[in-house]
């Protein structure tokens, strides 16, 4: 299955932990932080979101030692979908009940890990509910406090990128690649904010070292952009702000973008080809099969199949019909009775 565009940029960036190191810093609570040791933070494989949401969410899990020299795990969810969904929370621990599931099963003994989840949010809305698990229970606030010691009733981490205007997030204190990311996340949802964005993007690419990090990402986000632009904007207007972000020495970053953006096109058109391939392999080999034991089942019962018979057989691949015929040639009297039914 091909990556999703947001997918790829954001492993690309928060795949580094200094990168998210610098999005947990602003985000995390002060008291929460005063018990981690963030320098040590680092990438946990794997993904534990549910395999028919992976267009819509994607994650990654760190881990960090704790002041008291023990382990957690900071877990990190992007979503991005267009619409709203109010069980998110439920989600969420339902990640959060696989990694101490993966825990368990490397550590049977003694107790688990804290797992501290963490939501990035760049719909073209803001979140719509608090971060908390008790936003999805349908309890009265009478009800919620005598059940609540029996309840799992954690709250996230919300950063959400959609109630930020363009100073707010301009001026947010992360690492310079982390901002262009997450500019690029907030710039994509509308051609206005791609346009406003693209000057102050600009400028911090100007002052980038242009290492091969830096390239790496920036490709990455230029990929992004080029393919997650709102579907009413041209192709060529995008390219143009683009080329307005990358700067003079960056035009090559862009054309390599657009090589890389061509190059998945015929990946997915390749696998998009075979899957159907299979399919239709699949199909004509079924057929096949039917067609044969038409054929056979009323050549057992000395029925033999005219010229004109045989030729309407083998011209049928509907296995729907085929499948009938194979039935009605055990009974049939003759030839014409196996081809009128339907």
């Amino acid at each position: 299955m091909p990556t999703p565009p947001h997918d790829a940029l954001f492993k690309a960036a928060f795949g580094q932990p200094d990168l998210a190191r610098s999005e947990l810093e602003l985000v995390l609570p002060v008291e929460v932080q005063a018990h981690l040791d963030l320098a040590t933070l680092d990438i946990v494989p794997g993904s534990f979101v549910d395999e028919d949401l992976r267009h819509a969410h994607t994650d990654l899990l760190y881990r960090v030692r704790t002041r008291s020299d023990g382990d957690a795990f900071v877990y990190l969810l992007m979503e991005h979908q267009s619409r709203f969904h109010a069980r998110m929370p439920l989600r969420l621990l339902r990640y959060m009940v696989r990694i101490w599931d993966r825990w368990e099963r490397d550590h049977p003994t003694g107790k688990l890990p804290i797992v501290l989840p963490v939501v990035l949010h760049h719909d073209r809305g803001a979140w719509r509910a608090a971060p908390e698990f008790a936003s999805i229970l349908d309890a009265s606030p009478d009800l919620l406090a005598a059940v609540g010691p029996f309840q799992p009733l954690f709250r996230f981490v919300l950063d959400d990128l959609a109630t930020l205007s363009l100073e707010a997030l301009s001026s947010r204190r992360l690492h310079a690649l982390t901002l262009l990311v997450e500019m690029a996340f907030w710039a994509s949802r509308s051609l206005g904010r791609l346009q406003d964005a693209a000057p102050r993007m600009g400028a911090i690419v100007a002052e980038l070292t242009r290492d091969a990090r830096a390239r790496m990402l920036l490709t990455q986000l230029y990929i992004y952009l080029l393919r997650h632009a709102p579907q009413e904007v041209e192709a060529e207007e995008v390219r143009t702000i683009l080329q307005q972000i990358a700067g003079p020495h960056g035009q090559e970053d862009i054309v390599n973008a657009g090589e890389r953006l061509i190059e998945q096109g015929r990946a997915e058109g390749l696998a998009k080809g075979q899957a159907e391939g299979l399919a239709k392999g699949q199909a004509e080999g079924e057929a096949k099969g039917l067609r044969a034991a038409v054929a056979a089942t009323l050549s057992a019962r000395g029925l033999a199949l005219s010229e004109p018979g045989r030729a309407r057989l083998a011209a049928c691949s509907d296995v729907t019909v085929l499948t009938t015929w194979v039935a009605t040639a055990v009974t049939a009297a003759t030839e014409a009775d196996v081809f009128s039914a339907r």
